[in-house]
């Protein structure tokens, strides 16, 4: 007979029990993980959300509209979104019956039955006889005195729900690693410092145990004196591993003490002197992983001590050619494109072939180069190389991050990319590369929110990321979450250009003082790389003199090509300035031969991407033939599969042209779905633009703002 702590079955406003049993299955809905008793996988929120709202209304239909309410929190979300999260639970509970939990009713919705529980509840007892962590150790024993005062409480005996156990499992403890310093003068000592502290992160983030800070936060605390508690908290780490590197004469020297951030108390000590040689440096970061997770009292799995004896590299030619390419990449802000980083990984796998952590990156590094399709010779590369990897590494954590770019960038089947990066982060949850990839894929399947909820658990990783925190932002601005966007840019962890602006529209949503938002734009200009800064507020303002200034930087830095097959955001915001400023001289000069003398028909073939169809559309519309820009922008909305990140980054685009072509029906509609859908059509913003003044009086346009209002 089933049982469940407290009745909070189909209660309105009812918490959501924090532990079910069913079948050989264990879940905690607290943290999303689900174990069968031999392995343990973490679901991703929105999927443990959605599993949690399954058991708790079984055996009855389940309609779409109610898990979005529910789950989704009655969010705009594409079907994909929910036949995705499905799909993962299917995968994750029942891979070869897919329907033994979790029954599609065809146009309906679901039915979720799940049998009582056959297994005995797994022990959630941390190892006997090891020193603790004291704050965790507290947790986890007032959850379940907490748990068993609630059902002493209750005597809560309901046969229809699964078994609610009486501990939860508290959140891994998260550790930060300070870069290690070196107080010899020597070249080697600060290269294997950098080494030895990007790869005990590598090591660390392959553990269940433990969650580990990212290297971008952490190089912000190099040669940075303060207190340990104070980075603790900005960093939001349990315990603090710092250390140093001293390299001379053929022998290594590693020191390493891990620090209670909270209480200043040291839990572990230790000193190496080693031959400098890969299989000494491998070995001395796989014991400081164990002091680690001996010092807060944690199990490895069997998994993570494979990983942990793994040698990467036995070459050290090899390792300190990776080695140069990843410092390369910090040096470079991640900038993949430059030569020297490749030429860097390429010199790393031909010493030593075997080298799955190098191939990975350069299987990434390579497909995420062809990304935009104009060069298949570096997709052909990174097959080859995929291919090599597979075949040294099959099913390792490198392969799957490996594979997962590869089909994202150079297949773009996100779903399969979808599924391989999960993969990748049961083996490796902590890599916060894998985690933004994620986020990426889960934007262009359509699942916004399982978008912004990827992109909090990265920043959780590397809170002090500037360009990470940019991006949860934007995520959180295209989906309309306006409110949450603008709490989180207060609170970002340095000013940018985005958490400005960003700031900067809520206080013009506030007043509507277009002169205040004009002034703090130039402020924001002044100090932004942005290529083409101010130019959306200066067309606001109906300044369009200043606009087309502000995008002459974007001109002069891409160049501006106006044919149908590469036209630049910047190029196409040209046209819109002339296009607005009615000046015909100087959009003849701009709109491409061709577009007058081919045929509709002739040029459609050659559209490959969303891309082309938005161009010509353009085109289309500023020459006169609102039917033929009509047509276009109508192909683009029917496009399948949608790729929503295009989808979300053009609707602004489309609904300025039809209002611009004074196609009042077209436009309206276009901005109702831009308020619908994830896009950037404000609806406290776009209306109120020059693009829509031929259409402002009409009574569907009136209308429209009236709603809004």
């Amino acid at each position: 007979m089933n049982q469940q702590l407290g009745d909070t079955k189909d209660k309105p406003g009812s918490a959501q029990p924090p532990h079910y049993a069913f079948g050989h299955w264990h879940f905690n809905a607290d943290s999303g993980d689900v174990t069968d008793g031999e392995k343990t996988t973490r679901l991703e929120p929105r999927v443990s959300r959605l599993l949690a709202y399954f058991l708790s209304h079984q055996d009855r239909l389940i309609t779409r509209d109610e898990l979005m309410a529910a789950v989704w929190e009655n969010r705009i979300v594409s079907d994909d979104a929910i036949n995705r999260s499905v799909s993962i639970l299917r995968q994750t509970l029942s891979p070869d019956d897919k329907s033994a939990y979790i029954e599609t009713v065809i146009r309906k919705g679901y039915v979720a039955h799940f049998p009582a529980a056959t297994a005995a509840e797994p022990d959630l007892e941390s190892k006997p006889g090891r020193r603790g962590f004291p704050l965790l150790a507290a947790i986890a024993v007032l959850a379940g005195l907490l748990a068993i005062a609630v059902y002493v409480a209750t005597g809560t005996d309901d046969d229809s729900s699964p078994v609610v156990a009486q501990t939860s499992i508290a959140e891994p403890p998260m550790v930060a690693v300070l870069p290690f310093t070196t107080a010899s003068p020597t070249r080697d000592s600060a290269f294997f410092a950098d080494g030895v502290h990007d790869d005990l992160l590598t090591q660390l983030s392959k553990l269940d145990s433990v969650r580990v800070i990212s290297s971008t936060s952490m190089r912000a605390y190099r040669d940075v004196s303060r207190n340990l508690r104070e980075i603790g908290e900005e960093l939001g780490a349990d315990i603090i591993l710092e250390g140093s590197v001293q390299a001379a004469a053929g022998q290594i020297r590693i020191n390493a003490q891990l620090i209670d951030a909270r209480t200043d108390e040291h839990l572990w000590a230790e000193t190496y002197d080693r031959p400098l040689t890969t299989e000494s440096l491998f070995a001395v970061q796989s014991e400081i992983a164990l002091a680690i997770t001996d010092a807060l009292d944690t199990t490895l799995s069997r998994e993570n001590s494979r990983q942990l004896a793994i040698l990467p590299t036995d070459n050290m030619a090899a390792y300190r050619a990776y080695h140069e390419a990843v410092q390369l990449r910090h040096a470079s802000g991640a900038n993949l494109s430059r030569p020297v980083y490749l030429q860097a990984l390429e010199r790393a796998v031909e010493l030593d072939p075997n080298f799955s952590r190098a191939w990975a990156e350069l299987v990434s590094t390579l497909a995420y180069l062809n990304f935009s399709g104009n060069n298949p010779q570096m997709t052909l590369r990174a097959e080859q190389a995929l291919q090599h990897l597979q075949a040294i590494a099959p099913g390792s954590s490198d392969h799957l991050i490996g594979q997962a770019a590869y089909v994202y960038y150079a297949l773009r089947d996100y779903d399969q990319a979808h599924t391989l990066i999960y993969q990748a982060l049961e083996l490796a949850p902590s890599d916060v590369n894998a985690i933004q990839l994620k986020s990426w894929i889960e934007r262009r399947q359509g699942d916004f929110s399982a978008s912004v909820d990827s992109q909090y658990q990265a920043r959780r990783l590397d809170p002090r990321n500037p360009a990470l925190n940019d991006a949860l932002l934007m995520r959180l601005f295209f989906s309309h979450r306006y409110d949450e966007a603008w709490a989180e840019a207060q609170n970002s962890p340095g000013e940018t250009y985005t958490s400005g602006y960003l700031l900067a529209l809520q206080r013009f949503r506030e007043n509507r003082d277009f002169v205040q938002l004009l002034e703090s734009t130039r402020q924001l200009c002044r100090f932004s790389e942005e290529p083409d800064c101010g130019w959306g507020v200066y067309i606001a303002n109906r300044d369009y003199p200043l606009a087309l200034a502000a995008l002459e930087p974007a001109n002069n830095r891409a160049g501006t090509r106006t044919d149908t097959q590469r036209l630049s955001q910047a190029g196409r915001r040209r046209i819109f300035t002339l296009w607005l400023m009615q000046d015909d001289t100087l959009l003849s000069e701009r709109l491409p031969q061709r577009q007058s003398q081919l045929a509709l028909q002739e040029v459609l073939s050659q559209y490959r991407s969303e891309d082309d169809l938005i161009n010509a559309a353009l085109l289309a519309g500023v020459a006169g033939n609102t039917a033929d820009a009509e047509a276009l922008i109508e192909r683009w909305e029917r496009q399948t599969p949608a790729d929503w990140a295009e989808r979300m980054a053009y609707r602004h685009e489309v609904c300025r042209m039809l209002g611009m072509m004074a196609a009042t029906e077209s436009a309206v509609s276009c901005l109702r779905k831009g308020f619908a859908e994830p896009s950037w059509v404000m609806p406290f913003w776009e209306p109120y633009l020059p693009f829509y003044d031929a259409i402002r009086e009409q009574q569907a346009f009136i209308d429209m703002l009236q709603e809004i209002d």
